[in-house]
C-alpha cells in the first residue's frame, strides 16, 4: 500500500506559511490547498478550527486495526494537538510536537464506528504550547485522552509575504478509493490467534513472514524484523505519505505509531494465550525531526519491568545514521480476555424508546461564533434539552458533543419530547434532527447498549434538518395517541439487516 504514488500534496507557494496558523488550517478545510498525504492514507479530516482549538474526525476503517483489533489513535491524536497549537500560532511561525502522553479509557474497535478527536490549547507560553485532546466514538463516549507539548517558533528563513488571496485547488481524481475505504486483502492478520498462542510465538511468525502483519502496519509500512522474549524491533521506511504540513518532516504521529510497534511488541512477547494488554499510560518525546527520504527508522522496544500484572516497556527510535529521534515508555496491564457473560452476570435488558438528537450545521455555527460564543450557545442548548427531558420523564444517558442520547419508558412521550426540543431550539436559532426506535436495550450502570441504540442512531442519521424520524415500531406503538406521521418509505440502515419502514412526525 505504501508503495503507491502519494495522494494529495502540500501548499506549492511558500508564502502560504506567512499566514497566521488558523488561516492555514481554514485554507486546508476549505479546499484552498491540497489535502495532506497522511490524511488520504489514514482517512482523518479536519472538521472544525477555532482560536487554539481543532477537531478531527475519521471513520473506523478496518485498515486502522492494531494487533489486538483496537483502532490506532496516535496519528489522529498527534495531528489534532498539532492543529490546535497551529490554530494559535502567529504568522510566519511553525509548530513541532515535542512530546505527548496518551491514556486509554475504553476499548476502541470497529464497533466505535467513527472517531471525533477534539483538541484545545490550555496554555500558550513564550517557548511552547500545551494542548489537551479528547477522543470520542460515534455515541459520544470518551475512549481516550491525551496531553501534548508543542514548540512554536519563527520559520527560518521567514516565508515571503502572501500577496494575493488563495484560490481553490482542483482535487485530482484517483482510479481507486483512498486506502481506508478499500476492502482488506484476502489474507489478513487472524485476530483470534491470541486465544491459542502466546505473544512471542505470534510475533516470531510475523517477523519470519509466516503471518501477515495487522492492517494498520500494512497500511503504514511497519514490519517486525527481530523478536525475542522481552524485546522487539520494528522498522518503517519513511515516505511523503507520512507527512502533514509540508514535505520536510515525517509526522510525529507516524513516529509514535512505529514506537508503539516496538513497545507493544516487546510487551506482547510476555503475553500468554487468552490474554491481552490493557494500556494504562503511554508517552513519547520527539528529539529530532525526520526527513521523508525513503530511509528506514528502527524502533527497539525492551521490557523494563515485569511484576505481577503490570508491565513497563521503553523504546527508542533511531534513524539510518544511528541518531536517536524519539523515546517512549508504556505501562500496561496484563488482563485475561473476558468471556461473554452468562447467567446472572448478563446485563439487565429493558424495553425502552431510544432518542438521538443532533444539532444541524454545528461546525459552521461554531466557526461563526468562536469558542466562547459557541460554548455559551451550547450551554443554552443543553439546558433546554435537559428541561424537556425532565418534563417528559426521559432519562439522559449522555451528551454526544452537540446532541443527546436519552431513553423513555413511553414512545409517545419520547416523540413529544423530540418535538418540544426541536421547537424550543428554533428560538435559539438552532435546528436539530432526531431519530427514535423502541426495542430491548442492555442497561449497564448509566449506559445503554444493544441493537436498539444502533437503530435509533442510524435513523437519526437519515433525518434532514428539523425532521423527527421514527421507526415503524414506534409508529405502531403510538397508534391512537393523537400523534400524526407521514410515511417516509423503506430504508436500509447501515449494519442492520433488512429494510426498515420510517415515519416522520408531523407538527
Amino acid at each position: 500500500m505504501i508503495d503507491e504514488p502519494i495522494r494529495g500534496g502540500f501548499p506549492p507557494d511558500p508564502s502560504f506559511y506567512a499566514q497566521p496558523g488558523i488561516d492555514q488550517l481554514r485554507a486546508w478545510m476549505r479546499g484552498l490547498t491540497p489535502r495532506a498525504p497522511l490524511s488520504h492514507l489514514t482517512g482523518y479530516r479536519l472538521t472544525h478550527v477555532g482560536s487554539g482549538s481543532a477537531t478531527l474526525s475519521l471513520r473506523a476503517s478496518p485498515w486502522l486495526q492494531n494487533l489486538d483489533g483496537s483502532l490506532e489513535l496516535r496519528i489522529p491524536v498527534e495531528t489534532a494537538l498539532y492543529s490546535a497549537a497551529l490554530a494559535g500560532a502567529p504568522a510566519s511561525h511553525e509548530v513541532r510536537t515535542a512530546a505527548f502522553s496518551l491514556n486509554h479509557l475504553r476499548w476502541c474497535t470497529l464497533e466505535s464506528e467513527a472517531l471525533v478527536v477534539r483538541a484545545k490549547t490550555v496554555n500558550m507560553g513564550r517557548s511552547f504550547t500545551v494542548t489537551e485532546v479528547q477522543v470520542e466514538d460515534a455515541l459520544g463516549r470518551a475512549v481516550a485522552t491525551a496531553t501534548g507539548v508543542v514548540v512554536v517558533q519563527p520559520r527560518d528563513p521567514p516565508p515571503p509575504p502572501l500577496l494575493q488571496p488563495l484560490q481553490p485547488v482542483v482535487s485530482p481524481s484517483y482510479p481507486t478509493p483512498d486506502p481506508p475505504a478499500r476492502p482488506l486483502p484476502t489474507e489478513v492478520f487472524p485476530f483470534g490467534i491470541w486465544d491459542e498462542f502466546d505473544g512471542l510465538t505470534v510475533l516470531s511468525q510475523m517477523a519470519k513472514g509466516e503471518l501477515p502483519h495487522p492492517p494498520i502496519s500494512e497500511l503504514m509500512g511497519v514490519r517486525f524484523i527481530d523478536v525475542a522474549k522481552g524485546t522487539s524491533t520494528a522498522t518503517l521506511r519513511t515516505s511523503l505519505w507520512h507527512c502533514i504540513n509540508d514535505a520536510h518532516d515525517v509526522s510525529p504521529g507516524v513516529i509514535a505509531f512505529l514506537a508503539q510497534a516496538g513497545l507493544g511488541g516487546a510487551l506482547l512477547t510476555l503475553c500468554p494465550p487468552g490474554h491481552r494488554l490493557g494500556i494504562v499510560a503511554a508517552s513519547m518525546s520527539f528529539v529530532r525531526p525526520v526527513a521523508p527520504d525513503g530511509r528506514e527508522l528502527l524502533a527497539r522496544g525492551t521490557v523494563l519491568h515485569e511484576g505481577g500484572r503490570f508491565l513497563v516497556a521503553g523504546v527508542e527510535v533511531i534513524d539510518s545514521e544511528g541518531n536517536r529521534v524519539a523515546l517512549g515508555q508504556q505501562t500496561s496491564l496484563l488482563v485475561p480476555k473476558r468471556p461473554r457473560p452468562h447467567g446472572d452476570t448478563e446485563p439487565e435488558r429493558l424495553l425502552a424508546t431510544v432518542l438521538f438528537t443532533d444539532i444541524v450545521g454545528s461546525t459552521r455555527r461554531a466557526e461563526e461564533l468562536g469558542d466562547a460564543g459557541w460554548q455559551e450557545l451550547l450551554d443554552e442548548h443543553h439546558a433546554l434539552v435537559r428541561k424537556q427531558l425532565q418534563v417528559f420523564r426521559g432519562r439522559e444517558v449522555k451528551t454526544t458533543g452537540d446532541g443527546f442520547l436519552a431513553t423513555f419508558d413511553s414512545p409517545s412521550r419520547a416523540v413529544q419530547c423530540a418535538r418540544a426540543i426541536r421547537d424550543g431550539l428554533r428560538h435559539l436559532g438552532l435546528e436539530v434532527r432526531a431519530g427514535l426506535h423502541t426495542g430491548e436495550c442492555e442497561i449497564s450502570g448509566a449506559d445503554v447498549a444493544g441493537i436498539a441504540v444502533h437503530i435509533a442512531s442510524r435513523i437519526q442519521g437519515l433525518a434532514v434538518p428539523s425532521e423527527i424520524l421514527v421507526s415503524g415500531t414506534v409508529h405502531d406503538l403510538v397508534t391512537g395517541s393523537g400523534l400524526r406521521f407521514s410515511d417516509h418509505g423503506r430504508h436500509q440502515l447501515k449494519g442492520i439487516e433488512g429494510d426498515w419502514s420510517l415515519f416522520a412526525a408531523e407538527n
